[in-house]
This record gives structure tokens, C-alpha cells and sequence, in this order.
């Protein structure tokens, strides 16, 4: 048989038309897969508009210009995965310069601690050499983080040194290198500073901290910390029991005391997390901005101290912004600790509930309030409003612990933590804020769209599909 022969073949012939026919499909699906991936477009066809980016979002988007990369942090199986990546993906379609990627922080653990990971659905943002955390892989953190992204400003903080006050670089369960890390992803630059070493401040500092001074500040050094207060600066203050850092006299002026007591609690919640005596627990906070998400939330503090609180300090506003429960209670001194008998006794014993943190809002005199300029920044704002009166603010809080590596991450602590030094530094549109998850919604039907549905599928379908198979079979029967 001659080629001829067997290319005029019946099954040859609709064979290869057969094969031309698969092919030209194939080739067809390659094209428009290559066109879809290039030209890439969606509809969202939700009533809430749920599967696009916020007009907030896409107008800010354009402001990228350079490479952003983000980095979510989710465990392999975990639920959110997927719909973090298809999330993800809408900021990567609006904007060819951003691009993300997965990761498992449970095989990948090394690379999750440098990136400064805390829970599952932590998205690191990194832009121009700049980084910031989005707490979760939602629109509102991701949005919010890359504004301070694209923020030229870098504000400092500073943290007071020569005390034996707890280190930002250990890494080790009493250290802050957790805190350091969560703040640097919130897009600030952390400096030390040695006040005997600076006559003063640095006019550049937009907080200045104090964590856990083991030794008492000079005096010279507190006066330092008084001029930069009274001219606009804000201090957060954390100190341990029996460690007052020699600021108990200069505090006593803003009307906050300090005794010699430490806090003791034992209630049901903390015998269900395992929590001993010596970590009170805290679930009722002020109504401030600081704690306003603060709702169900517990925070944990290691050996703490009570803050008393005295109002009446002329052109100073105290406000708790944590308090104890009721079941705690303080024992003063360190002698009990030697025999280790934490029992309430109330003879010698105060109960509780006590002012673990509190926000003094100090009224400055108008005009006194210097404005804090640096080099190579943007024109200072306009002047305030004759007559508005200038303020500034010192927290205070009677724990060190809560903010260590050890209990960071517990609970809301490091947000608690994170919110105070947003407050203090005036990056309020920081402070955690968590949209409600979107929730189902019935579908609402009115009566002639009942009626609609109900012939649409019931009637009218069943109908057109028997009548298919009516006339399928007649014809196959007239055939015979």
C-alpha cells in the first residue's frame, strides 16, 4: 500500500483532522493563557465589594514606584493561607512592583526571628531599604503599612543606658530584642541614649524610654529628662518592684506614687493558664486610644508594682490605662519571699483591684513648647491656634517584664507595647485597629424575585430538559 494510499484512509483522514483539531485548541488555551497572565482582569460581582481593593488602596497604591516586597507568614495547612494569597494577589495586580510570597515560620524558623514574626498572619512589607510589619493579612494593616512605608520621615526613639536597664539587643528571655524588632517593623530607628554623656535630650527624639533602671538616674540626668518633657518631649517609663530608678521623687510631682509593695493574684483564669502568684493578670483598661481594641484581652505582668495614683496636680490629667481585677492583692516589702508564703493575709495585705499603667497628660505653658526640627525634613507644620493649649504626655507602667522576650508575644502584651510607643510618638493611625471579619449574609429575596427563582429552577428548566429528551428520542426512533 502506497503512501497515497494510506493518507486517503477514512480513519487516517478524521484521525489527523482530529489530531489538527486538538492541536489548534491547545494552541489556542497556550495564547490565551499567556494573554490572561499578561493582561490580567477581574469582576467583582459582590455586593460588598468584597473581593477588591478599597478607592482608599488603589489610590495609593500609584505612590509605589520602586520594588515592595511582602512576606506572609502562615504554617502550611492552616485555613488562612489560601485566602491570604488571594488577597495578596490583588496588590500585586494593582501594581506591577509589588510581589509576595509564603512562609511556613515553622520550617522556615530562622528566617521568620529575623524577620521579627510574632503570630500567624504577620506580612512583612520591605521598600527601599525600609521595613514594616502588617499584623495581619488584611486590607486595612496592609494598606496602613505601606502609607508608613512611603513616609520619607523615620522618626528615633531612644532608650536611656548606664543603669543596668534591660537591653534592646539580648536575645535571651529578659532581654527586648522582640520589642526592638516589632519596632523597627513599625518603621521607627532605635538609638541609646547616655544622659552622662549628653547634657540633654537630642532635639531629634520623638520618645525616649526608660526600661527597668536597676540603678538610680543622677540628677542631672533627671533634670535632663524634666526639660525635655517640658518642652514637648514624651517619656515611657516601665520600673520594677523595689527599682524606682531614682525618679520616685520626680514622679510623685506628676502625681504618681510609688511604694515598696508588690502585686500578687490567684483566680481562675490564671490557674487555667498555668500562671503562678507572682504574674497578675490584667483584663480591664482605660478608655483611651492606646486600649480602645483592648476588649476580651488579657495581659500578662511579671512581678509588678502598683502605681498610686493621686490627682489634683495642677495642669496634670491622670488616666489608668490598666488595672488589676479584684481578686489581687499587695504585699509590701521582700521579707515574705523568704519563706515564700504568697497567701493573702488581711491584717498586712491590701486588696486590689490596683493601676498597673497610667497616662499623666501634662498641660504645658502656651509658647513653651519648643518645636522639634531636624535637618533635611519637610517645613515644620503651621503654628497652633491662639489660645489651644500645648500638651505632652509621660506613661508610666509598674512592670519591665511584660515587654521582655519572654512574655512579648503573649496574649496582647507586645501590642499593648507597640500601641503605647505609636501613642507617644504620634502615629496613631498605627495603633492596632482590627476590622470585624466579614460575616454571611442571607440572601433577601422580594416577592416577585421569589416567584422568579422559583419558575426559573423548578419549572422552567425541568421542562426544557424533558422536552430535550423527548425530542432526542423521537428523532433516534424515527431513524430506524
Amino acid at each position: 500500500m502506497s503512501w497515497r494510499d494510506l493518507l486517503q484512509k477514512r480513519a487516517v483522514v478524521y484521525g489527523g483532522s482530529s489530531a489538527a483539531a486538538v492541536l489548534l485548541v491547545a494552541g489556542i488555551l497556550v495564547v490565551v493563557g499567556l494573554l490572561a497572565h499578561r493582561f490580567s482582569y477581574r469582576w467583582d460581582l459582590t455586593q460588598d465589594r468584597s473581593q477588591s481593593l478599597t478607592a482608599v488602596s488603589r489610590a495609593l497604591l500609584p505612590e509605589v514606584k520602586d520594588p515592595l516586597a511582602m512576606t506572609a507568614f502562615f504554617p502550611e495547612g492552616q485555613a488562612e493561607r489560601q485566602r491570604a494569597k488571594e488577597f495578596l494577589e490583588m496588590y500585586a495586580r494593582a501594581n506591577r512592583q509589588i510581589s509576595f510570597r509564603l512562609v511556613d515560620p515553622e520550617r522556615e524558623p530562622l528566617k521568620a526571628k529575623e524577620a521579627g514574626y510574632r503570630y500567624p498572619g504577620n506580612v512583612l512589607l520591605e521598600y527601599q531599604g525600609r521595613r514594616q510589619m502588617a499584623d495581619k493579612a488584611n486590607e486595612e494593616g496592609i494598606t496602613n503599612a505601606i502609607r508608613r512605608l512611603l513616609k520619607p520621615e523615620v522618626k528615633k526613639l531612644y532608650f536611656l543606658t548606664g543603669h543596668g536597664e534591660r537591653s534592646l539587643k539580648d536575645g535571651g528571655r529578659n532581654g527586648l530584642s522582640g520589642a526592638q524588632k516589632a519596632l523597627e517593623n513599625e518603621g521607627y530607628q532605635l538609638e541609646d541614649l547616655n544622659l552622662l554623656t549628653k547634657a540633654e535630650v537630642p532635639e531629634d527624639a520623638a520618645v525616649v524610654a526608660v526600661i527597668g533602671p536597676s540603678k538610680p538616674l543622677f540628677a542631672n540626668e533627671v533634670a535632663a529628662l524634666k526639660t525635655y518633657l517640658h518642652r514637648g518631649g514624651r517619656i515611657l517609663l516601665l520600673l520594677a518592684p523595689f527599682q524606682d530608678g531614682g525618679l520616685k521623687d520626680w514622679l510623685t510631682g506628676y502625681g504618681v506614687e510609688l511604694n515598696n509593695g508588690i502585686i500578687l493574684d490567684m483566680n481562675q483564669l490564671t490557674q487555667a493558664i498555668g500562671a503562678s502568684a507572682i504574674m497578675p493578670l490584667a483584663m480591664q483598661y482605660g478608655p483611651h486610644r492606646i486600649t480602645r481594641d483592648f476588649t476580651n484581652v488579657v495581659t500578662i505582668y511579671p512581678l509588678a508594682r502598683p502605681l498610686i495614683l493621686k490627682p489634683g496636680v495642677k495642669d496634670v490629667t491622670l488616666l489608668p490605662l490598666v488595672t488589676t481585677t479584684n481578686t489581687s492583692w499587695e504585699k509590701m516589702g521582700q521579707e515574705w519571699m523568704k519563706s515564700g508564703k504568697a497567701n493573702y493575709h488581711p491584717q498586712t495585705d491590701k486588696k486590689g483591684p490596683f493601676t498597673l499603667a497610667a497616662l499623666a497628660e501634662i498641660k504645658l505653658e502656651p509658647g513653651k513648647a519648643e518645636k522639634k526640627a531636624e535637618k533635611g525634613k519637610a517645613p515644620p507644620k503651621p503654628a497652633k491656634k491662639e489660645g489651644k493649649e500645648e500638651k505632652t504626655y509621660l506613661v508610666v507602667f509598674g512592670d519591665v517584664d511584660f515587654a521582655t522576650n519572654a512574655y512579648f508575644n503573649l496574649s496582647g502584651n507586645g501590642d499593648l507595647f507597640l500601641n503605647t510607643l505609636n501613642f507617644l510618638g504620634s502615629e496613631e493611625q498605627q495603633i492596632v485597629v482590627r476590622r470585624e471579619q466579614g460575616q454571611a449574609q442571607p440572601l433577601m429575596l422580594k416577592g416577585w424575585q421569589g416567584w422568579y427563582l422559583f419558575l426559573i429552577s423548578l419549572v422552567a428548566l425541568p421542562l426544557i430538559m424533558l422536552a430535550a429528551g423527548v425530542r432526542a428520542y423521537l428523532r433516534r426512533r424515527g431513524q430506524k
